[in-house]
């Protein structure tokens, strides 16, 4: 291999949970993968009790495992995996979802996708997200323009394309981060519980100049988690008193969280924006919730 086309040398973060399998597939997936790209593994274990760190250490003894305490949850996680792997020798770092079922030429089209830009920017400053589609086809998760209006903080999805799109920020599902980006805005940011540090991530990215971009097409698939949403925050299948049960955890919208997002990007109506997902707290009335169970 030449000097011109050495493998690109990355990071790959992971964070799992009691989900031994679906952790175990996403590894043999990585090894599949065409060796353009050179990854070094690091897995976030939130201290599982399945036995998911003892089957990767003895099947992947070569991937790098970070503990934690079982209250991290994804961005936490992240945060944490990262923070270990800033100081490996490598050129990017590449957030993967441990359900995401990678094509098996993602690493090529990642790789191309770097190189397209190192040639268009002449740096690194540039972030690559990637769409993922569902079983029927769908896309799932990927990439987001902000459309927010004065009454409501707005993330509109963005369908990829043939080639490269703009966007302002992305579900964190497969998503490529160069290390001049780290050098000049940091990690994701620990304050959030378990959602938004990806969205806060990029928006972060896009207000310092950081081109944020959506690759072609979509490099794997991973389904919506259907039965979360609608178990979690905002779903008109609970009760007033299961959404406030849910709020402040992992299946809802943690008000220290959205606070610090709203706070953080959405400019003068951001108070507007902050209050707006829980008036049906203060008001049932104004969404037609379940009644509540006898």
């Amino acid at each position: 291999m030449t000097q011109a086309t050495a493998a690109l040398k990355v990071a790959i973060l992971l964070t799992c949970r009691n989900r031994r399998e679906t952790t175990l597939t996403a590894l043999r997936q990585i090894a599949l993968q065409d060796p353009v790209i050179q990854p070094s593994i690091f897995l976030f274990d939130d201290a599982s009790t399945d036995g998911t760190p003892e089957a990767v250490g003895a099947e992947f003894p070569e991937v790098r495992i970070v503990h934690g305490d079982g209250n991290a949850f994804w961005n936490g996680g992240l945060y944490r995996v990262w923070t270990v792997a800033r100081e490996a020798p490598v050129a990017a770092f590449l957030w993967l979802n441990d359900d995401v079922e990678l094509e098996r030429d993602a690493f090529v089209r990642l790789a191309a996708g770097w190189r397209s830009m190192r040639e268009r920017c002449g740096k690194e400053l540039f972030i690559l997200a990637s769409a993922t589609r569902g079983n029927e086809g769908e896309i799932s998760y990927g990439g987001m323009r902000m459309t927010s209006r004065r009454t409501a903080f707005h993330l509109a999805g963005v369908e990829p394309g043939e080639e490269l799109k703009p966007i302002d920020t992305f579900n964190g599902n497969i998503v490529l981060v160069p290390r001049a980006v780290v050098d000049r805005i940091g990690l994701n940011d620990p304050a959030f519980h378990h959602n938004l540090g990806d969205i806060d991530y990029g928006l972060r990215a896009t207000k310092a100049g950081i081109c944020v971009l959506l690759l072609p097409g979509t490099l794997g698939r991973c389904e919506a988690n259907e039965q979360k949403r609608r178990l979690s925050f905002g779903s008109q299948t609970l009760t007033l008193r299961e959404q406030w049960r849910t709020v402040n955890t992992h299946r809802g919208l943690p008000v220290a969280s959205w606070w610090r997002l709203t706070r953080r990007h959405s400019g003068k109506w951001w108070l507007i924006h902050f209050l707006g997902p829980y008036r049906a707290l203060v008001r049932p009335s104004l969404l037609s919730f379940k009644k509540e169970r006898e």
